[in-house]
């Protein structure tokens, strides 16, 4: 009994004697309100408020969870319904990658990433960045310790979504305007080849088993699955079934290998099962325009960043039911957690 208790005894100095663990955030980047909201994931309650610097749109955790990365634009917003003969020039010297102190919410550094900077993705050592810059039509590694310069190479024209295979190998870049999906080697950059995909492929989400890159098919309305091995179109599933408001954009997996994949003007979030390649349900009214989605860490709720509607959704994934719709700022664009989200 004595021996017992004196190890109960030692156990519980141990525990005293560790700092608590911190408590998890959602980040929501607000592109026409330039700023970036740390989110409570229980209650929805913003906690924090930063100001990462001008539209900012991608964002993404380090491994750690210490740093935030940010993509910033001096670029004017166009879009649809835009006049952009009549927008104001891009002021370049805006653009780049903020790198925030999650602890503190400050920006440490910007760090240069070519120009009007939008998605990217980390490599999985957490030391490269891979960003596309659009009207350049190329992709940049940038180090996030800011100690080499930036490499570039062609890629595509309008290149947005990014993922790289969990070894660091390969990368896969969605070019819009191209049709096609870039493979790359990711430590040369060097073109291997590109997939064609009709109907221009806007989001890519590398599966947690590496062995899938999903990419979500803007004009096409489907979700087109790609072997990270040998960049073969495996299927492509119609999200769309007629419905031409159906735009898919974001994607996040799901433990039980579901993705769920925001529509745009759909206005709902879509679940699909990919090796049935079926559409399991829609969870419809989510926000006017769902774009980024995210997965809280226990993989319980899913966030989806509404621009026009200026607010995230919380949705019950197992349920599909609407939890609460969030005010975070002008313009919801992408959202990043440990699980899942950002900048795809």
């Amino acid at each position: 009994m004595g021996r017992s208790l004196l190890i109960l005894s030692l156990l519980v100095l141990a525990s005293c004697g560790r700092p608590p663990a911190a408590s998890e955030k959602l980040f929501v980047s607000n592109e026409r309100g330039d700023s970036v909201v740390a989110l409570d994931p229980a209650s929805g309650t913003v906690l924090q408020r930063i100001s990462p610097g001008r539209r900012p749109r991608g964002l993404l955790l380090s491994p750690d969870g210490a740093t935030l990365y940010v993509a910033i634009s001096g670029s004017p917003i166009g879009g649809p319904g835009v006049d952009e003969s009549r927008l104001p020039p891009a002021d370049h010297r805006a653009d780049g990658i903020a790198v925030i102190d999650v602890a503190s919410g400050k920006v440490a550094r910007v760090l240069p990433a070519g120009t009007d900077p939008e998605t990217f993705a980390l490599s999985p050592d957490g030391r490269t960045l891979f960003v596309s810059n659009e009207d350049q039509g190329v992709v940049s590694a940038v180090a996030v310790d800011g100690g080499r310069a930036a490499i570039t190479t062609k890629v595509g024209n309008e290149p947005e979504g990014i993922a790289v295979t969990p070894d660091g190998a390969r990368l896969f870049v969605a070019c819009e305007a191209s049709d096609h999906v870039a493979m790359l080697d990711a430590r040369t950059l060097k073109l291997i080849k590109t997939i064609a995909i009709e109907g221009r492929p806007r989001g890519l989400l590398m599966s947690a088993d590496g062995a899938t890159v999903y990419a979500s098919v803007e004009s096409g309305g489907r979700l087109a699955l790609i072997s990270a091995g040998d960049g073969v179109v495996q299927k492509q599933i119609d999200l769309a079934q007629g419905d031409k408001s159906i735009k898919p954009m974001g994607m996040v997996e799901a433990p039980d290998g579901h993705v769920f994949v925001t529509t745009g003007r759909g206005g709902m979030v879509l679940e699909v099962d990919p090796m049935r390649g079926a559409i399991v349900r829609g969870i419809a009214r989510v926000g006017a325009r769902p774009w980024g989605i995210g997965i809280t860490a226990d993989r319980k709720t899913l966030l989806t960043a509404n621009g026009p509607s200026n607010n995230v959704t919380f949705v019950d994934r197992v349920s599909g039911k609407i939890i609460r719709h969030v005010a975070t700022g002008e313009g919801p664009w992408g959202i990043a957690s440990r699980a899942g989200g950002g900048a795809q």
